[in-house]
C-alpha cells in the first residue's frame, strides 16, 4: 500500500499539496573535523560549535518536531582532535541537543579503542547498519544499526550507514567486518516496518552519489541525510562559497536528499511533510543556513570551548614559518601546489634512507595554507591524521598501478619533484596513466625503485594494493609526516609553491 501511495504522490508537485498530517524539521551537520572553533574561508569566519548551538536551540524551539543528526567523521582535522580524540566533540555535541550519529570513517582512525570512548560518553545514539561489531567488545554494546525516536508523538525510525571502502580508507581493525550495504539497509526498514514505522530516514556516511544512488534502489526511505562527500548543496551562490553541487534538497523519486557540505559552516535545515500514511508529500523553508560572524554564540558552549582551547594555545599559535601568496589545496588538472610541498618534504626529511620519489594520497591533504605565518596549527589541519613515513622498495609496474587508481579521482597521488605522469581521462580504466618519467626517463616496469609513501598508503589505504603486496625492502622510519612538513617549512622559509606540470590531465 504505501508503494502505490508513494507513486501516486510522486505524480503532483511536491510544492502542491493538502495539509500534511506531520511536518518533520530535520536539522543536520556532517563533516565536522574537529572543527570546534570557527573555520575561514574566504578569509571570513565560518562555523564553530557555539554558534552552531545558538542555531539548533533556535530552531528546536521554534520549527515543529525537529529532529538533530549528524552524518559522521567529526574525528579528525584540527588540534582538537589531536589533543582530546573526539571528547571535547563529544561534550559539545551533547551540550548542543544531537540526537542521532552516524559513525563515519575518521571515526576509525584510532581503532575501536580510539572510538570507543567518544561512544561511551555521547548521550545520543551512534549508528551504522552495514558495519558487524558482534566481535569487538569494545564496541558491540555501543553501536547500534538503527533507533527508534518519538519526535512529536511520532515514531521516526532512524538507520546508520557507512561507506564501503572504510577497510580501505581507515583503521577498524579485525574484529569489525562490513555488511552487505543493500542487505543490511533493508533488513533495518523490515524490522522498523514490522514496529509499525512509517516514517525512515537513512543518515548516511558514504557520499553525496552513493546516497542518491541508494534513494533509487530503496524508495521507501523517505529522507537520506548524507556525509563524506562534503557536498554543499543549495539553491542559490552563497558569496565566497563554492558553487553548489545540486539544489537542497536534491528530491530523487519520492525521497529527500540532503547534505550540508563540511565543517559546520552550514547548518542544514528543512521541513519535511507527511500524510497519515508516511508518505513524503512536499517540504518547505528548504533554505541551508550560512554559520556566519552574524550567530551569536552560545554562552554555555562557548565557555566549554575556552576551556577546551587553553592546553593546545600554545602549540596551535607557534609559527614555523612563512608564505606570502599562501599554498592551495585546490586540484588543478590533477595536480595540486599542497601535494606538491607535501611530497618534497617527505623525500627530503627520509634522505639519509635512500629514497628517490615521493607519492602522496590525495585524500591525506585536508587543507590549503593561508597567506601569512605557518602555525604549528594549521601544518596539523593539512595533515591530521599523525601517518608515519614508510620508505620501501616498489617496481615501475607497482607505482604505475598505484596510479592508476587514482587517475579516475578529482585529486590524483601527488608526487615530489622529477616524477612526471599523463592522465588520459578518457582512456579505459586501468590504461589511464599514458606517460610516466623519473628525471626526463620513463620508469620502467621490471625495475626496483626505492620511494617513500605515508604508513596509510603502505598497507593498501585507498585501493593501493601494488604497495602493500610489494615485497623486499620496508622500513616503517617512524617519522611523522607533520613533522616532515614543519622542517621542510623551516627550511624553505619563506615557502612558496604554484604548480609544476608533475602531473598533466587530458
Amino acid at each position: 500500500m504505501r508503494y502505490w501511495l508513494a507513486a501516486l504522490s510522486i505524480l503532483a508537485p511536491l510544492a502542491i499539496h493538502a495539509k500534511p498530517h506531520f511536518t518533520l524539521t530535520v536539522l543536520h551537520t556532517n563533516d565536522i573535523h574537529a572543527r570546534v572553533e570557527s573555520s575561514t574561508v574566504a578569509r571570513k569566519p565560518y562555523g564553530g560549535y557555539a554558534k552552531m548551538a545558538t542555531l539548533i536551540k533556535r530552531y528546536r524551539a521554534n520549527d515543529p518536531n525537529p529532529l538533530v543528526l549528524n552524518a559522521g567523521d567529526t574525528f579528525q582535522g584540527t588540534l582538537y582532535y589531536n589533543v582530546y580524540k573526539g571528547l571535547a566533540d563529544v561534550h559539545l555535541m551533547n551540550m548542543s541537543g544531537y540526537q542521532a550519529m552516524a559513525l563515519g570513517n575518521h571515526e576509525f582512525d584510532d581503532g575501536p579503542q580510539g572510538l570507543a570512548p567518544f561512544a561511551q560518553n555521547a548521550r545520543f545514539p551512534l549508528l551504522s547498519a552495514n558495519l558487524d561489531f558482534s566481535r569487538e567488545p569494545l564496541l558491540r554494546d555501543l553501536i547500534k544499526p538503527s533507533v527508534i525516536l518519538t519526535v512529536g508523538g511520532q515514531r521516526i525510525g532512524i538507520i546508520g550507514l557507512m561507506t564501503p571502502d572504510l577497510v580501505e580508507i581507515s583503521s577498524p581493525g579485525p574484529t569489525i567486518s562490513m555488511k552487505p550495504l543493500d542487505a543490511a539497509l533493508r533488513a533495518e526498514i523490515t524490522k522498523l516496518t514490522n514496529q509499525r514505522v512509517n516514517k525512515i530516514v537513512v543518515v548516511s556516511h558514504m557520499g553525496f552519489a552513493a546516497e542518491t544512488a541508494l534513494a533509487k534502489r530503496h524508495p521507501d526511505v523517505d529522507i537520506v541525510v548524507g556525509g563524506h562527500s562534503h557536498t554543499l548543496l543549495c539553491n542559490a551562490q552563497i558569496e565566497g562559497f563554492p558553487a553548489p553541487a545540486g539544489t537542497y534538497p536534491t528530491m530523487v523519486g519520492n525521497t529527500v536528499v540532503v547534505q550540508a557540505w563540511e565543517w559546520g559552516k552550514i547548518l542544514g535545515r528543512i521541513k519535511v511533510e507527511f500524510n497519515a500514511a508516511g508518505v513524503v508529500t512536499g517540504y518547505r523553508d528548504n533554505a541551508v543556513i550560512v554559520v556566519d560572524e552574524k550567530v551569536p554564540e552560545d554562552h554555555a558552549v562557548a565557555a566549554a570551548v575556552d576551556a577546551f582551547r587553553k592546553p593546545i594555545e600554545q602549540l596551535q599559535s607557534q609559527p614555523v614559518g612563512m608564505t606570502e601568496k599562501g599554498i592551495s589545496r585546490d586540484p588543478m588538472s590533477g595536480e595540486t601546489p599542497m601535494g606538491n610541498v607535501i611530497a618534497d618534504a617527505q623525500l627530503s626529511y627520509v634522505a639519509k634512507q635512500g629514497a628517490i620519489m615521493a607519492f602522496m594520497n590525495a585524500g591525506g591533504i585536508r587543507a590549503p595554507i593561508e597567506p601569512g605565518p605557518i602555525t604549528f596549527g594549521e601544518i596539523i589541519a593539512v595533515q591530521p591524521f599523525g601517518n608515519t613515513l614508510v620508505v620501501m622498495d616498489v617496481t615501475g609496474a607497482a607505482i604505475k598501478a598505484m596510479l592508476e587508481v587514482s587517475a579516475g579521482k578529482e585529486m590524483a597521488v601527488q608526487v615530489s619533484n622529477g616524477v612526471k605522469y599523463r592522465i588520459g581521462k578518457n582512456s579505459p580504466s586501468g590504461e589511464r596513466i599514458t606517460q610516466l618519467t623519473f628525471n626526463g626517463t620513463p620508469i620502467e616496469m621490471e625495475k626496483t625503485y626505492r620511494v617513500v609513501v605515508n604508513n596509510f598508503m603502505s598497507r593498501g589505504g585507498d585501493g593501493f594494493t601494488s604497495l602493500a603486496e610489494a615485497k623486499g625492502y620496508r622500513l616503517d622510519t617512524g617519522f611523522l609526516d607533520s613533522d616532515a612538513l614543519i622542517e621542510y617549512v623551516k627550511k624553505n622559509n619563506p615557502i612558496e609553491m604554484g604548480l609544476q606540470g608533475r602531473i598533466i590531465t587530458e
